[in-house]
C-alpha cells in the first residue's frame, strides 16, 4: 500500500510538472500598452498619401518617413477612408448639418428666444427626419448631446438674464440713434466732449436685506444643501450717481417709514461717508425724494464749474416740475435714456449694481457663515453696505460703464450690435403689418425711391430670414 501511495504521489508531481510547462508554452509574450490614437498629424498623412499616389514611395516606406501608421495609410490611399476623417463611428448627421443646428441654435438665443435642452434635442430630431436621419428611440440621446458638445465646443448651456418684453421692443436702433444724436448736440454745443468729470449718470436700485448665497464648497452628489438668510426681504432703495471721470458720490438711502423716526434702528455711522437718507411709505423714490437729492446732495457736491450734464431714465420721480426748474436754474443739462432701454444705455446699470449687489450678498454670507448666530437686520446693512460699496464702485468699474455705453468718449458703435437683435423680431411683426414692405418684398415697388426707414427694414426682414434659414 505504502508504494501504491508513493507512486501516485510522484504521479501527480509529473503532470503537475506537464501542465506548468504546457501553460509556459502556450504563455504569449505581453503585449507593450498602445499609445494614444492619432499621434500623428493630418498634414503628415496627406503628404504621405501623395507620395504613395504618385508611386515615389511605397506604403511602408512612407509610414516610417511621415511617421504615421501603415495600416491607416492604407485605408486613405484604397480611399476606404476619406482624408481628413474624424476617428470614431460616423455620427447621426453631417458635421455641416450638425453646424447648421449649432448656428440656428444660437441666432435665437441671440434674439432673445433661445432652445432649451429639451428642445434643442426635440428641433435636432424634426431636423434629422427632414433630412431622412432616425435617432435610435427617436429622439436623440444623452450620448449624442455630449458628443455633440465636444464636436462643436462653442455650444454650450448658459443660463440666460431675464429681461421684460418690453425692453426688447424698446431697444430699437432708430430711437437709440436719436438718443446718441441729441447727445451728439449736447456734448458739442456746452463743450463737455472731452471733459468727463462734468458728465453724470445717476440710477437707483433696490438692496434687500435678506441677501442672495452663493456657491458654497460641499461634498459632490449632495441633494440638499442648505444656506443661512435673514429671511427678512425688506428693500431699501439706493441712488447712487457717478461721473465719467470715474467719480462717485455718496449713496442716498430711502427706507421705508413714515417719520425719521424709522431710521432710529440703522447704525447710519457706519454707512459710506457723506451719506444721506430719506424715507417713504412704500421704500421706493418719489418726486419729492429725488428733489431732495438733487438739492441737498448732487448740487452741493459737484463743483461750481458749469454747465453740467446728468443722465438719468424715464422714471415718474424724475419728471418733476421743480427738479426741472432748478436743474435749468444751475445749469444742470438733463438728458433722459430711451423708454426701457437702460440695461444697456445706463453706466449704472451695465457695470455697478451688478458687482455691488454681488459684493453685499458675499459679505453677509461670510457674516452670518462665520457667526451663525448673527442675522442680516438693519443694525448691521450699513456696515455690510459700506464694505460692498467700496470694493465695487471703484474707478475702473465706472468709467468702464460710461465706455461700455458709449457715452464717454463717444461711440456709438460700443452697444453692441446684439444689443437691437431681440427688437428685429418685433419689427418685422410691424412691418408685415404695412403694406409698403409687403410691396418692396414681391418686387412690386422696385420703381418707389428707397428711404432710409426701408433700408433698414428690409436689413432687419433678411437678417431674421437668414437666422431662420434652417428651419
Amino acid at each position: 500500500m505504502e508504494k501504491v501511495k508513493k507512486v501516485q504521489r510522484c504521479r501527480g508531481k509529473h503532470t503537475d510538472q506537464k501542465k506548468t510547462t504546457r501553460l509556459k508554452t502556450k504563455a504569449k509574450p505581453q503585449r507593450s500598452k498602445r499609445g494614444k490614437c492619432l499621434n500623428w498629424l493630418n498634414e503628415s498623412m496627406t503628404a504621405a498619401v501623395n507620395e504613395v499616389m504618385s508611386g515615389r514611395m511605397s506604403q511602408r516606406m512612407a509610414s516610417k518617413v511621415y511617421g504615421v501608421p501603415r495600416c491607416t495609410l492604407h485605408t486613405r490611399v484604397t480611399g476606404k477612408t476619406e482624408i481628413g476623417a474624424k476617428p470614431g463611428h460616423p455620427t447621426k448627421l453631417a458635421f455641416d448639418q450638425e453646424k447648421k443646428l449649432v448656428d440656428y441654435a444660437s441666432n435665437r438665443a441671440a434674439l432673445g428666444i433661445g432652445f432649451g435642452k429639451r428642445p434643442f434635442l426635440n428641433y435636432a430630431h424634426q431636423f434629422a427626419e427632414k433630412h431622412s436621419v432616425r435617432f435610435d428611440k427617436g429622439v436623440p440621446s444623452e450620448h449624442w448631446w455630449s458628443g455633440m458638445k465636444k464636436r462643436h465646443p462653442e455650444l454650450r448651456l448658459r443660463q440666460p438674464e431675464g429681461t421684460a418684453s418690453v425692453r426688447h421692443r424698446c431697444m430699437d436702433p432708430v430711437k437709440v440713434a436719436k438718443y446718441f444724436h441729441v447727445m451728439k448736440e449736447v456734448l458739442e454745443e456746452h463743450d463737455l466732449k472731452d471733459s468727463g468729470i462734468r458728465i453724470w449718470n445717476m440710477d437707483e436700485s433696490g438692496v434687500q436685506l435678506e441677501h442672495k448665497p452663493g456657491k458654497i464648497a460641499a461634498r459632490k452628489g449632495t441633494k440638499y444643501l442648505q444656506s443661512r438668510t435673514s429671511g427678512n426681504r425688506e428693500t431699501i432703495t439706493v441712488i447712487a450717481a457717478v461721473n465719467a471721470q470715474g467719480r462717485s458720490l455718496p449713496p442716498h438711502f430711502v427706507v421705508k417709514g413714515k417719520t425719521q423716526r424709522s431710521l432710529g434702528s440703522f447704525q447710519t455711522e457706519d454707512a459710506p461717508e457723506g451719506s444721506t437718507w430719506s424715507v417713504s411709505d412704500s421704500g421706493w423714490t418719489k418726486q419729492g425724494i429725488m428733489h431732495l437729492w438733487f438739492v441737498k446732495s448732487f448740487l452741493p457736491a459737484i463743483g461750481p464749474e458749469r454747465p453740467q450734464l446728468l443722465i438719468l431714465d424715464g422714471h415718474d420721480s424724475h419728471n418733476f416740475v421743480e427738479l426741472l426748474t432748478d436743474a435749468v436754474a444751475n445749469n444742470i443739462h438733463l438728458l433722459e435714456l430711451p423708454a426701457h432701454t437702460s440695461h444697456w444705455l445706463q453706466p449704472c446699470d451695465r457695470t455697478l449694481f451688478g458687482p455691488l449687489k454681488r459684493s453685499y450678498n458675499r459679505v453677509c454670507q461670510e457674516l452670518m457663515s462665520t457667526y451663525p448666530g448673527v442675522v442680516i437686520s438693519r443694525a448691521n446693512f450699513c456696515g455690510l453696505f459700506t464694505k460692498a460699496w467700496k470694493e465695487s464702485m471703484t474707478e475702473s468699474n465706472v468709467k468702464s460703464g460710461f465706455r461700455a455705453c458709449g457715452i464717454f468718449p463717444f461711440d456709438p458703435s460700443a452697444v453692441p450690435q446684439e444689443a437691437y437683435l431681440p427688437n428685429s423680431l418685433y419689427t418685422v411683426e410691424q412691418l408685415l403689418d404695412s403694406s409698403h414692405i409687403l410691396d418692396t418684398l414681391t418686387g412690386s415697388a422696385t420703381d418707389r425711391p428707397a428711404t432710409e426707414s426701408d433700408s433698414s427694414s428690409s436689413v432687419t426682414v433678411s437678417g431674421i430670414m437668414c437666422c431662420l434659414e434652417c428651419s
